[in-house]
């Protein structure tokens, strides 16, 4: 019965649209007539406040962009080191145009190699109140269920099997105090992350296990985000030995930056923010993907402060490229890093709106 009252405004729709097309003359009042549909019950967009934790981890049918980020480090007994990211974007912009993009990596340092699936969900996730639970299609190869800084995560990325959990070990980091906001080149964010996960779990090569342990980064941001995919960015989530983690993002125009923020999280778990001339960053190399043709920034000398560090990728192949035929890009790098100089660390960092070329992707 639940599910028939949720298909209801629909269902009128769709019988409202039929009686217009097969009578002409009614056509501009059944327009008139979804119009008024539309408005009584569509999710209204817009601002909704400052972010409230944990009731925001859940899917927000009132903003038109959001995604479920986490990125992490992770260590074998033996010494073996891999990154991973897995994200779920949801897109509700019309009423045909409501979906969710899937997308999971592994790097695999000591081997140099680097493995990513992707999938395309045609619906929008489930309401689930403070947190979620989001899959990717029938076969599930994706997964993520938690909120409130408890998740566990599940992906199968080509040989590669991932069990996680997840727990934070300080509070949430609310970027821009947790309030909306306005970007110069239009749209607007709400993004709040949780750069200590402290980590735990398997990973499965071949069919041979490993127990692994590390540290994640999820990263939560909703709103109306088109025009920031559009501009693109680096954006860099550094974790040092001192236990500090800077989150940088670097928006680019067509040759310069347009927009920069940034913040740092201390030990005692206290973020504050960085003003755009509290931080440079410099590119220092550059790699080009050989399946796409694509050049992205590589090796970035980054100075916080005062502080400097050097960032370089632990492998230079780390670049996701969209492979479903019914949806156009993204195409991005992101990957795992070493971070030295003023203090040592680790980092992920991503490259979005370095490759578009045709066909290629956003």
């Amino acid at each position: 019965m639940r599910k028939l009252w949720k298909k209801l405004p629909w269902i009128i729709a769709g019988v409202v649209l039929i009686i217009g097309l097969l009578k002409p003359p009614l056509l501009p009042w059944m327009l008139l007539v979804l119009t008024v549909l539309a408005c009584l019950f569509l999710p209204r967009r817009g601002l909704i406040g400052p972010v409230e934790l944990p009731a925001d981890d859940a899917f927000l049918p009132s903003e038109q962009v959001q995604w479920w980020y986490w990125t992490g480090h992770l260590f074998t007994d033996d010494g073996r080191r891999f990154g991973f990211e897995i994200v779920f974007f949801s897109f509700d912009s019309l009423v045909i145009f409501r979906d969710q993009l899937v997308q999971a990596a592994v790097t695999d340092v000591n081997g140099q190699r680097f493995s990513f699936e992707e999938f395309v969900e045609f619906h929008l996730p489930k309401r689930t109140p403070n947190g979620f639970n989001l899959t990717s299609g029938t076969d599930n190869k994706v997964t993520a269920v938690g909120g409130d800084g408890h998740d566990r995560l599940h992906a199968q990325v080509g040989n590669y099997v991932l069990d996680l959990e997840l727990n934070a070990t300080q509070p949430p980091a609310l970027h821009y105090g947790g309030d909306p906001h306005p970007y110069r080149f239009g749209g607007y964010t709400y993004y709040y992350s949780r750069p200590k996960m402290a980590t735990t779990g398997t990973i499965s090569i071949g069919g041979q296990t490993f127990q692994v342990t590390g540290n994640s980064w999820f990263d939560r941001q909703y709103g109306e985000l088109y025009q920031a995919i559009l501009q693109g960015w680096q954006w860099f989530a550094i974790e040092l030995d001192d236990n500090r983690q800077i989150m940088l993002f670097d928006f680019k125009g067509s040759d310069t930056s347009v927009e920069k923020s940034g913040s740092i999280t201390d030990a005692q778990g206290q973020t504050v923010t960085l003003a755009a001339h509290e931080f440079t960053v410099t590119v220092q190399g550059e790699w080009t993907s050989p399946n796409t043709g694509c050049t992205y920034p590589s090796g970035w000398e980054v100075e916080i402060r005062g502080e400097k560090f050097t960032v370089q990728p632990l492998v230079l192949y780390q670049e996701l490229r969209a492979q479903h035929t019914l949806w156009v890009g993204p195409t991005y790098w992101e990957g795992a890093c070493s971070v030295t100089g003023a203090t040592a660390g680790q980092a992920y960092v991503e490259l979005n709106g370095f490759c578009r070329c045709p066909g290629r992707g956003a």
